[in-house]
């Protein structure tokens, strides 16, 4: 309580509880769509848009002090803090986790860290406090009401994301739902609730056989069509949440193999934002799918470059890992120098994890060995045994020492 006190500079004691209240009157009069406060959120999240979400938590701190008793300066550092989990993970960068049906249903033993945790569930509770003080004064104002939906959504969505329940996803789900289809009923023009409503209706007609049985038993329904109606509506007409739905929709045009669709949306992000390398990555991913390798690995490269040359925020990638991943693209489209010489640098840099450090390693030598360059190739296959056994990359250095690395080869 202490904090919540903190946050929206509020007492039970003397003149300060007066002011509150005065405070709660003057954004009753103006309504929560108050459009400098909607100015405001979208400068705020601009920064994490970009990558920089110390620069979205310091914003969203300020405009939290210019709307003490709004509900969305808390609920946007919950957001926030959540994307900024998912990206020190990095699980941001990889469209395939998001449509592989088994990566959120995987334990993991990645945790959160717990200051970060507890100020997450706090931000959401203030948020969620400030929804129901108004309903208090106003009952069934829509925008009080919007924002209880969309404490339940991140909360839904974080606990498939972060904490990988399923069950607790489907609560929070269903509750989020609830809050913004009954919005919808009575507006139908609202549409920021049209992005909570399509996610629900596209994910609940997409649960496996052996889970959409009992969702529909337990009054779980869902439909994929309006699903992505809904979505595409919030993207197109949503005040607050048009760039997150354009986010969802590329992520769910790639399951649906709609790829121009995907790669269109890709790019358009990338133009908003240039600083943010993962809607640059995504691109090369999907012209992946479109069987457009060529085209994939100039996209791949030069987001290298970006990186190499410090664009900001392009700092942030994981060069080392991105790198080898590279080099195995470059590998399997058969350009055996150009991959090298990303393995090789990734063996000189000291920075590099260990794994990637010795897997790049054994990859050069493999190289090296098909190049008919045997002895750099058995000075890499020794280096490999100097560092620790990385996914089973002593073995394989041992075997290769014995005899040359040949493609389908064993022993």
């Amino acid at each position: 309580m202490r904090a919540l006190e903190a946050y929206i500079g509020f007492s039970t004691r003397g003149s300060t509880m007066n002011l509150a209240c005065l405070s709660v009157a003057v954004l009753l009069s103006q309504g929560l769509q108050d459009e400098a406060y909607y100015s405001g959120i979208k400068e705020a999240f601009d920064p994490m848009y970009r990558l920089d979400y110390e620069g979205a938590i310091e914003r969203i701190t300020d405009l939290g002090r210019r709307f003490p008793e709004h509900p969305g300066p808390p609920l946007a550092q919950a957001v926030t803090l959540w994307l900024r989990e998912l990206f020190r993970r990095q699980e941001l960068d990889d469209l395939d986790r998001f449509i592989s049906p088994g990566y959120f249903t995987s334990p993991t033993s990645r945790q959160m860290p717990e200051d970060d945790r507890k100020a997450f569930e706090s931000f959401l509770e203030q948020s969620e406090t400030l929804a129901q003080r108004i309903l208090e004064s106003r009952p069934g104002d829509l925008d009080a009401r919007y924002y209880l939906g969309s404490v339940e959504a991140i909360r839904g969505a974080y606990a498939i994301t972060v904490g990988r329940s399923k069950l607790d996803a489907l609560r929070h789900g269903k509750k989020a739902y609830q809050y913004e289809k009954a919005i919808l009923d009575e507006d139908p023009d609202y549409d920021d609730a049209y992005m909570t409503v399509g996610t629900y209706e596209y994910i609940l007609d997409n649960l496996p056989w052996y889970i959409k049985w009992v969702a529909v038993i337990a009054g779980y329904t869902g439909n994929e069509r309006l699903g992505f109606e809904y979505l595409v509506r919030s993207a197109e007409k949503g005040k607050s949440v048009g760039i997150d739905a354009r986010v969802l929709l590329m992520v769910l045009y790639v399951r649906e193999h709609h790829y121009e669709y995907a790669l269109r949306l890709a790019r358009d992000l990338h133009q908003l934002f240039p600083e943010n390398f993962l809607f640059h990555v995504n691109q090369g991913q999907i012209l992946k799918k479109m069987d457009k390798t060529g085209e994939a690995l100039d996209v791949y490269t030069s987001v290298e470059r970006k990186a190499e040359d410090g664009a900001q925020n392009y700092q942030k990638l994981p060069l080392a890992a991105f790198r080898y991943s590279l080099g195995l693209e470059l590998l399997g489209a058969g350009r055996r120098e150009e991959a090298l010489a990303r393995f090789e640098r990734v063996a000189a840099d000291p920075e590099a994890p260990v794994r990637e450090g010795s897997l790049s390693r054994l990859k050069a030598g493999q190289i090296l060995d098909l190049l008919g360059r045997r002895e750099e190739a058995l000075a890499r296959y020794r280096e490999v045994l100097k560092l620790e056994d990385a996914a089973g990359t002593h073995h394989e250095a041992e075997r290769y020492i014995e005899r040359p690395y040949h493609p389908g080869k064993r022993g």
